[in-house]
């Protein structure tokens, strides 16, 4: 006889009490603070040419980007560089990943653009304080879903839903960046339709079209998009440390503007007025966090998602472990910090992260020195940049989102390996595109979560026969080989099973035995192997099974129950009737006391 026992688990009070015994001081700041763990560890002899290389880099790459994404998210320039600095400092020295290079990331800083065009107009508040206030609710988010150990929540998130999601943003970006590339000034549209109605203006004023700015835009692209296409793996064969194409376009762009008055000459709008030295730190308006919760939420959860997926790549890769809810707490740690100091929401970026590997970056350490290099452009060289016409950054952010645009081929290849997959990616994008990033995080998950509800009410009940002279039992229709146990029929359910899905269940069993009818049948075995989920509806239709089975003659027997089913059953008092001698824990056991009862 094979009798279930629960095992008790120690009250909480017990737990309490012994994870107070096992840990310390010195143990929780460890925790909170991973870089207490690995630099007295730190090889300072072979790691740190590395990390300077890297950090070095990466840095130097930190300049284009930081101008060019800042200006998606509606503050000055400058902020980008901020971005690469406060928010990173408390990053390397909480988070677990050693490979990513956190700032800024054009699809995070265009979702927190769209909050700045809708709340910021001068009065009462300016682009930076609204950029902060977003900045600190996805702080306040991250450390929340940290604490109650939610770092599992991206698992909503499909990797289909993720590319409709960034495939769709990348279309916003590009269409909020038209006005730059056609040298027009196209009126602010926010909401539903707002890329139908920003194309309409810029048909409505094609004949006012600043073509020098698109030459540039369109060169700019081109000599970018052709040297990562062409030369970009031949002259790393050659030069082990990347080129900085896109700072070197910046650079020229600033030369040629500033020595050849471009924008006086062609009407080409600059960036304007960048201010040096760190901005004194300043308490983001409180009185907006309310206006911002579902804002703050939709990036606390993309930023992370996007957090997560490279640091996990990077750590398979090196073989190291993530910590995903100390992830969520580093990265809202840092949004805060980086609030209190004029900074929009950050996160990791595939391209830096990238270099910062290929380059030998060992450690966080390699993003403080990348923050020491680029404390220097903040103090001293940013006012350099000034005379940049926007048309250059549009050039790079434009070549930048090809890498995205390429997504739209994952749509044909889910379609084609499922469509449900397919229309979640569909509907994420349309959505996206058609009313706004929020709105289409939310019908993709929303669709997502139905799926996967409709999916877990499938029932699927096979037969089983035995492989003679061997206790392996296989579907009776796939194997030609299996064969019947006389008496016996062997019922395979695969599904969970609750109370959307017990009455089919029930009638798919019921089918099976009366079409069966032949064998002259004593006795029905479920495998309850692929069962992972029962509710107590569903153990009251065991029940009733159990029952009217036995009235016809007909001895029920349950067979490798998994340990989560019998808690439930045990909780139930499924025992009460069930007799606990037709529980067995493989099949095999139940035909032997079959044959030889």
């Amino acid at each position: 006889m094979y009798v279930y026992k629960e095992y008790k688990k120690p009250d909480i009070y017990e737990r309490i009490k012994h994870k107070r015994e096992k840990l310390n001081i010195l143990q929780i700041l460890v925790s909170i603070f991973p870089i207490l763990e690995w630099l007295p560890k730190y090889k300072w002899h072979t790691d740190l040419f590395h990390d300077i290389v890297s950090g070095l880099t990466v840095a130097i790459m930190h300049i284009p980007q930081g101008i060019a994404y800042s200006i998606l998210a509606g503050v000055q320039p400058v902020v980008g560089i901020y971005m690469a600095f406060f928010p990173v400092i408390i990053y390397a020295m909480m988070g677990t990943s050693r490979q990513l290079s956190m700032g800024t990331f054009a699809i995070i800083c265009m979702m927190a653009g769209k909050s700045v065009s809708e709340f910021a107009n001068g009065n009462p508040y300016t682009a930076i304080q609204v950029a902060c206030a977003v900045t600190a609710v996805v702080g306040v988010w991250q450390v929340l879903f940290g604490v109650f150990r939610m770092g599992s929540l991206c698992v909503i998130l499909s990797e289909h839903l993720i590319s409709g999601l960034v495939t769709g943003t990348a279309i916003l970006v590009i269409n909020s960046q038209l006005k730059h590339l056609f040298g027009l000034s196209l009126p602010k549209h926010n909401g539903s339709l707002k890329v139908i109605y920003t194309m309409t203006d810029v048909v409505e004023r094609f004949k006012e079209i600043n073509y020098v700015a698109f030459a540039i835009t369109i060169t700019v692209m081109v000599v970018l998009l052709s040297y990562q296409q062409f030369l970009k793996d031949r002259v790393k064969k050659k030069i082990p440390i990347p080129i900085p194409t896109e700072l070197i376009a910046i650079v020229s762009g600033t030369l040629l503007s500033k020595y050849f008055d471009l924008a006086t000459r062609f009407k080409l709008t600059t960036v304007g007025e960048i201010p040096t030295g760190f901005p004194a730190p300043a308490i983001p308006p409180v009185e907006l966090f309310p206006k911002l919760v579902m804002d703050g939420l939709v990036i606390a959860v993309i930023s992370f998602s996007v957090n997560i997926s490279m640091a996990s790549i990077f750590a398979e890769k090196h073989q190291y472990r993530i910590n995903a809810n100390q992830e969520l707490i580093a990265a809202g740690a840092s949004n805060i910090f980086g609030a209190f100091f004029s900074c929009a929401p950050f996160a990791a970026s595939l391209s830096r992260s990238l270099i910062q590997d290929t380059t030998g970056g060992r450690t966080q350490l390699a993003s403080l020195i990348s923050c020491s290099f680029l404390s220097l452009v903040i103090l001293f060289i940013a006012p350099f940049f000034e005379p940049l016409p926007h048309c250059v950054l549009t050039g790079i952010v434009f070549a930048a989102m090809k890498g995205m645009l390429v997504n739209v081929k994952d749509f044909f290849t889910a379609w084609r390996q499922s469509k449900p997959d397919g229309f979640i990616w569909l509907m994420t994008f349309s959505s996206v595109i058609l009313i706004d990033i929020d709105i289409g995080l939310c019908v993709g998950v929303i669709i997502s979560l139905l799926y996967i509800t409709v999916l877990g009410q499938k029932v699927k009940i096979e037969v089983l026969g035995n492989i003679p002279n061997t206790d392996i039992y296989v579907y009776k229709n796939k194997y030609q080989a299996a064969v019947h146990i006389p008496g016996v029929l062997i019922l395979h359910i695969v599904a969970g099973m609750n109370f959307a899905n017990k009455e089919s269940i029930r009638q798919g069993i019921y089918k099976k035995i009366n079409k069966h009818k032949d064998l002259k049948m004593t006795y029905a075995i479920l495998d309850m192997s692929a069962v992972s989920y029962i509710d107590p509806s569903s153990v009251k239709c065991l029940l009733h099974m159990y029952e009217n089975l036995k009235s016809k003659h007909i001895t029920l027997y349950l067979a490798k129950c998994s340990s989560s089913v019998l808690k439930v059953l045990l909780r139930c008092r499924f025992f009460d009737v069930f007799p606990e001698v037709q529980l067995f824990p493989s099949i095999h056991e139940a035909v032997l006391h079959v044959r030889y009862s």
